[in-house]
């Protein structure tokens, strides 16, 4: 008996997947970030990455500290966003599984990470224009990097996943 069935994975759930794995590589970027940020103030001490653990790292003794990276990685947004992103990763396996449930309607939790994407995303990229401004040029570069693998892919994975559930009405419920 020959059953010709179409094995493909749907569009949306493909771009939902995308979505998450770059949310997972997040962490990955996020963690670049504080490298850097702990090779600016030149402090040898580790960062702390995060194991539901908030960043701490150490203030050089000399007074060559660089102001506007602590500043920032003290700042009530910069904490507000770490407090987001663990909160965020938990929110992805319910999304996860739900992805893998056929004819699954996703209009609530897909609504919740999308907001939580966007969120995220205005956090980080301000983080990162912020420091782009104050910063000296010498990490520009760097940080331009941080800004296209982290917000910028971030913002496009999420607008090409809500634009495909907009038009297929694959959420109506």
């Amino acid at each position: 008996m020959l059953i010709n069935e179409n094995r493909s994975i749907h569009p949306i759930k493909k771009d939902a997947l995308l979505l998450i794995f770059h949310n997972i590589m997040l962490y990955y970027v996020i963690n670049m970030f504080k490298h850097l940020a702990q090779d600016t103030i030149n402090s040898p001490g580790a960062v702390n990455t995060f194991y539901y653990v908030p960043l701490v790292y150490e203030e050089p003794a000399g007074s060559e500290l660089n102001h506007s990276w602590h500043e920032l990685l003290r700042s009530s947004s910069w904490l507000f966003f770490e407090s987001l992103f663990r909160h965020h990763l938990v929110l992805l396996l319910p999304f996860n599984l739900a992805i893998l449930v056929p004819r699954c309607k996703l209009g609530f939790i897909s609504s919740l990470v999308l907001f939580s994407n966007l969120v995220m995303f205005g956090c980080f990229a301000s983080a990162i224009c912020q420091l782009m401004i104050s910063a000296s040029h010498a990490h520009s570069l760097r940080l331009l990097t941080i800004l296209c693998l982290g917000p910028m892919c971030q913002m496009l994975l999420m607008l090409r996943l809500l634009v495909r559930m907009w038009f297929s009405m694959w959420i109506v419920v």
